[in-house]
């Protein structure tokens, strides 16, 4: 027992007289993030480079900024002073950044978006730590860092973090986790690699082509240029890539750091490169210097979104892959409700002239080739006014989405049987697809081809980026292969007796099967719904909706022969038509309206325009807040809210908390909140009051009812 209270008396002793671990501080928890200083040594030796590093643990769904935070936002920020030391025992230097991810924030309204370049989960930046050379063994130099970084979910809050960490001088001793870990992180972190690149403005886009290194920019895939600078580029714009002979090129939308003209404009160029058969995501430094002459060859492929998967291919490579492309495009779900038509009217024509069914063939097919032909011509004429457009072009435009949308529908409520149209009015509107003559199949071929656009087949997408990027014959060549790709299957199946000789006879079931078929229209127009609210916002959605239920109001009333019940018909389909031309109008109030006059909140300015009688709404707000951007993007902007300001006479006041501010921080506690944003109604008054306090997650209808309710109290 003696011997074991001695060696537990030494062991003791031991770890009291060592110096302590200097591998990492006393970890700092926020309940959202927890920060930590930590070294790849736990002792270090005079005139030693090593590493410090800032370690970051953020819980789910939290996020924390790159050195450009793209969006709103911005990056960490340390600072240092040695405590028991001279100020120069240690220098240190820049974070090292790793790749960043790319963010997209719908946290608001799925239809509003922000990107921005950030980190989940864990993020470790490291910086390179020189120890003087006049340190002496057994010293103890003390860093102190105040880390400052912002944390985002729903809401934002800036965080702060006092860190202490001791290094003891003496033999350089390796600590094996952080080391490991920061060694990591070095090695994965984007480097130089003898890249060239020159940046430019064409035609208002911003230009960046790479080349030269060691590179196969032929087996990489999904490019993406993340810049050093903030609101050099707009962050939330797609960025289009293509590739050359020797290199590729990216063109991004400008933002008003570029408003004065061109310039060097540094960054990471990320992509994906296959190693040992799997993709892996990787970064590399670039220096893209403002009009340096930079040669990538002739540039083959269409730009996209990023997406390169390959070499340029061949004029036949290309046709052939339109041809196979448009066989495979009629089996895609956007192509189905409408191919269904057609094969119901093969199967009541099956055992009837097989002229007739040939016929229906031909005109099927001129439906489609006349189709792929008008959309060859549109392009070449949008290309030749400097349009960049690509496949399925026409489908951006939301008023054509929604008369799709309407169509699909009312082909639905024809097939349940409850409207039949007749005379003059046979072959229009929905008829036109959906009859069983000549016309019918004339423009069932013209319907399949514009539902068709939004679906690209496999061995589509090459041909299509082929076609985009060549001369005009070559690409109505290439629309004439995917036209006769499409049209094919239909007009062999009119020439197969032996196929239409399989067909059931006409009786019952095809009433059964045709009322069947109203169900993938309705998925159709369902589905044209949810592309027209990625375009309008729910403004669009609304508009398209009572559109339906108009025209199927007037589909009801058909029936009836009354003066009444006819004036009721065209009113709502007049009304039908209204909407759907407002859809415009709705995809116009999706774009940020101009930033509305404001003052500076202060609690006397508050009471001042109370006291002249103003209702006051507080957007207590911050530029690195990614919640209130997209409530000032989706509703505080828009033209439809500050109308509803002016009917109330409202005076905004806005809190700018981007930098700390005393005053705004003991608001926002007073109010039970300790981020932005926080948005305040106040009524007219001199008397002292506690104001509406309004969800974080605003609405037109929220900021209605708030006002009128402030009305509605200052009248009294």
């Amino acid at each position: 027992m003696r011997n074991l209270l001695i060696l537990c008396a030494a062991v003791l002793a031991f770890l009291f007289a060592s110096p302590s671990r200097a591998a990492e501080s006393v970890p700092v928890k926020s309940g959202r993030a927890v920060a930590q200083l930590v070294t790849s040594y736990d002792r270090v030796a005079p005139g030693q480079d090593l590493h410090i590093g800032l370690s970051l643990r953020l819980e789910k769904h939290w996020h924390t900024y790159w050195r450009n935070a793209g969006g709103p936002g911005y990056p960490a920020e340390l600072h240092f002073e040695v405590l028991g030391a001279p100020a120069d025992s240690i220098k240190v230097g820049d974070i090292i950044w790793p790749l960043p991810q790319t963010i997209v924030n719908k946290a608001l309204d799925p239809n509003q978006a922000i990107i921005s370049y950030a980190f989940e989960d864990r993020v470790l930046l490291p910086m390179r730590l020189h120890i003087s050379e006049n340190a002496e063994p057994g010293q103890i130099i003390t860093i102190k860092a105040q880390a400052t970084y912002l944390v985002c979910e729903a809401i934002c809050l800036p965080e702060m973090a006092e860190l202490t960490l001791p290094l003891v001088i003496g033999e350089a001793v390796k600590d094996a986790r952080w080391s490991a870990n920061i060694e990591r992180t070095l090695m994965a972190a984007p480097k130089p690699e003898g890249l060239q690149a020159s940046a430019a403005l064409v035609d208002g886009v911003l230009q960046i082509d790479i080349t030269g290194g060691n590179l196969d920019f032929s087996a990489i895939k999904n490019p993406y240029y993340y810049p050093y600078e903030q609101d050099v580029i707009q962050a939330s714009a797609k960025q289009i890539a293509a590739r050359g002979d020797m290199g590729i090129r990216l063109k991004l939308a400008p933002s008003f750091g570029l408003e004065d003209g061109i310039k060097n404009v540094p960054g990471v160029l990320a992509f994906e490169e296959n190693i040992a058969g799997s993709w892996q995501r990787r970064g590399i430094e670039i220096a893209a210097v403002a009009g340096a002459k930079i040669d990538i060859g002739a540039v083959e492929a269409t730009p996209g979104t990023g997406n390169m998967h390959g070499p340029s291919i061949g004029l036949w490579a290309a046709l052939v892959g339109a041809f196979i492309g448009g066989l495979i495009l009629n089996l895609m779900p956007c192509v189905f409700p409408v191919l269904s038509l057609k094969a119901l009217g093969f199967a009541r024509a099956a055992h009837e002239d097989r002229s007739v069914i040939r016929k229906h063939g031909w005109l099927y097919t001129a439906g489609v080739m006349v189709s792929f032909l008008a959309l060859a011509v549109i392009v070449l004429a949008l290309k030749a006014g400097g349009i960049g457009i690509g496949w399925g072009f026409q489908l951006q435009n939301p008023v054509l989405v929604g008369a799709l949308a309407l169509l699909f529908f009312v082909i639905a409520l024809n097939l349940f049987g409850l409207f039949h149209i007749g005379g003059s009015l046979q072959n229009t509107g929905s008829d036109l697809a959906a009859s069983g003559g000549a016309k019918g199949a004339f423009f069932t071929g013209v319907l399949a081809v514009v539902v068709a656009t939004p679906c690209t087949a496999p061995f589509m997408a090459g041909a299509l980026g082929f076609a985009f990027a060549q001369s005009a014959l070559m690409l109505v060549l290439v629309f004439v292969a995917l036209g006769v790709g499409f049209a094919v299957p239909f007009l062999a199946l009119s020439y197969a007796p032996g196929l239409l000789a399989r067909l059931p006879k006409p009786g019952p079931w095809m009433d059964t099967f045709k009322q069947f078929l109203a169900f993938p229209m309705l998925a159709a127009a369902v589905w044209l719904v949810w592309v027209l609210s990625a375009q309008t916002g729910t403004g669009g959605v609304w508009r398209i909706l009572g559109a339906m239920l108009l025209i199927g109001f007037a589909i009801w009333l058909w029936k009836y022969k009354g003066i009444v019940a006819k004036a009721a018909l065209i009113l709502s389909v007049l009304m039908g038509a209204y909407l759907l031309k407002d859809l415009g109008v709705a995809e116009r109030e999706q774009e940020l309206a101009a930033l509305p006059q404001t003052s500076v909140w202060s609690p006397e300015r508050v009471a001042e325009l109370r006291a002249e009688g103003h209702i006051v709404f507080v957007d207590f707000t911050a530029a690195w807040c990614v919640t209130c951007k997209l409530n000032e993007i989706g509703t505080i902007n828009k033209p439809k809210t500050q109308e509803l300001f002016a009917k109330y006479g409202v005076k905004t006041l806005v809190g700018d908390w981007t930098s700390r501010d005393d005053a705004i921080t003991k608001e926002l506690a007073r109010h039970g909140r300790s981020g932005v944003p926080l948005y305040l109604v106040y009524r007219p008054g001199k008397d002292d009051i506690s104001p509406q306090i309004l969800p974080q997650g605003l609405n037109y209808k929220i900021i209605e009812e708030a006002l009128k309710k402030a009305n509605l109290e200052n009248a009294k």
